[in-house]
């Protein structure tokens, strides 16, 4: 019993010392994270979001209307007054005659209309090309984006009109090359940038469809996405091709799932398409970029289940020397405490400076050896190196290998309890516990006794 409060009490000092670890990486992770993506977002890119083009028409209608009888005999009469005033002035006694020109008599109208336009046909190609950065304990998700928009947008007038093309920036801050808007077939085009967005303007004769074309070279981080506008729009004719590099892809949120999905000839990637005759929706189009694992947040979660794999290393090992009737001190039990609490403390801070795999690799190597080597020493080299270098094999180093793979921790976990207890029930079956324990009793008074004499 006293063994047994002992080993307890290793256990609990040993969970104080991971949750302490565990927080440590997570502040260091969690406090320094805005930073690095402010940092990494300014050196290569942020979110981008590409907005759908707005189109704009302006033109001017000139109408000619005659006046009525009642304004014409108003226009007479004035133009007769002031004949009458200029002759006072002058000090003429009788004014001039006057004479009124048709064309007096129609009132022209100029009128500036301004409307806007939807477009015609969509037609999108987006090219993302995965780079991954790190920042400290981070992995950061960038990518290349080679964007290509063709639209078409038609004149519903009866005379030719002013079109203004808006093409919102996808990212603030972000470094765009060979961004260009044309025409073809218009030789008109004037391109200015106001503000956050690249405006073309040209002459579009009446009744006439012209086609827009608009692209750029971008780099971005995490998230890429086209979007139609911020409400609910109609899209007519819409055609959307990505492409990746990438074999791992995953849709945002509230976004439209691709009509096919089809492998690159080079097979390294997928070629993405969506078409849409007529489209009603307020969602948009867009790709998350895979993330790759994190030593942060990795480190973090392996220290806050590391005292589930020393809880299962403590049963089986406490098992095996009732079974063998092996003297393990509590004190050798802190020791291998110990050395379990050293794979987490050197793979926290050595996966800082190497890849994860060759600190996870030399961090278990550490812990093993600790292990074998003092076992050795206390037990023998055959239990040290099957029944303990076994059980430390399972419980610390596949368990926390169990991290690698996302979703598979806990499932890993439950295995391990399962087939630990089937075991441990089997060894266990006929082994007289009363008799187990009342030696081992035995044994210790005897020893007292002796000592005291």
């Amino acid at each position: 019993m006293k063994t047994i409060i002992a080993l307890g009490a290793i256990f609990i000092g040993s969970w104080i010392g991971w949750l302490a670890l565990s927080a440590a990486m997570a502040y260091r992770t969690d406090s320094r994270e805005p930073t690095m993506a402010n940092e990494v977002g300014h050196l290569w890119g942020s979110e981008h979001t590409q907005v759908a083009p707005e189109v704009g028409i302006t033109w001017r209608t000139v109408t000619r209307r005659e006046f009525t009888e009642k304004e014409k005999r108003e226009y007479e009469e004035a133009k007769r007054r002031e004949a009458v005033n200029e002759a006072a002035k002058l000090g003429h006694k009788k004014p001039r005659a006057i004479e009124i020109h048709p064309d007096e008599l129609v009132e022209v109208i100029e009128e500036d209309h301004q409307r806007s336009l939807s477009l015609g046909s969509t037609d999108v190609e987006a090219d993302l090309g995965l780079q991954h950065r790190r920042r400290g304990l981070l992995w950061f998700s960038t990518y290349t984006v080679q964007f290509a928009g063709r639209y078409t947008v038609s004149n519903p007038i009866d005379q030719p009109v002013t079109a203004r093309v808006v093409f919102p920036f996808s990212s603030f801050g972000a470094v765009y090359d060979n961004m260009a808007i044309t025409t073809p077939g218009c030789d008109n085009l004037q391109v200015t940038t106001e503000g956050n967005q690249m405006v073309g303007s040209f002459t579009l004769p009446a009744r006439a469809v012209q086609e827009i074309a608009f692209g750029y070279r971008s780099r971005g981080m995490d998230r890429w996405s086209y979007r139609f506008g911020s409400d609910i729009h109609m899209v007519e004719n819409l055609k959307v091709n990505m492409r990746t590099d990438f074999d791992q892809i995953d849709f945002p949120l509230q976004s439209i799932s691709p009509d096919s999905k089809v492998r690159r000839e080079d097979g390294a990637g997928w070629v993405l398409a969506w078409d849409k005759q007529s489209l009603v929706s307020g969602l948009e189009i867009g790709m998350l970029t895979p993330q790759k694992l994190n030593p942060g947040p990795l480190a973090a979660a392996m220290s806050l289940h590391a005292p589930v794999s020393l809880f299962f290393f403590f049963f089986v090992l406490f098992i095996l020397q009732s079974i063998r009737r092996l003297n393990i001190h509590p004190m050798n039990f802190f020791f291998l405490a110990a050395s379990f609490f050293a794979f987490n403390l050197l793979f926290s801070y050595l996966v800082d400076h190497i890849s994860i795999i060759l600190a996870f690799t030399l961090s278990s190597a550490v812990s093993l050896l600790l292990v074998f080597t003092y076992l050795k020493r206390l037990v023998g080299t055959r239990f040290a190196l099957l029944e303990a270098g076994g059980s430390q094999l399972v419980y610390q180093v596949l368990f926390s290998l169990a991290h690698f793979f996302d979703g598979y921790t806990g499932l890993t976990i439950t295995i391990g309890a399962i087939l630990t207890l089937a075991v441990v029930m089997h060894l266990t079956a006929r082994l007289n516990w009363a008799e187990v324990l009342a030696t081992k009793v035995r044994r210790t008074d005897k020893k007292l006794v002796k000592s005291t004499a």
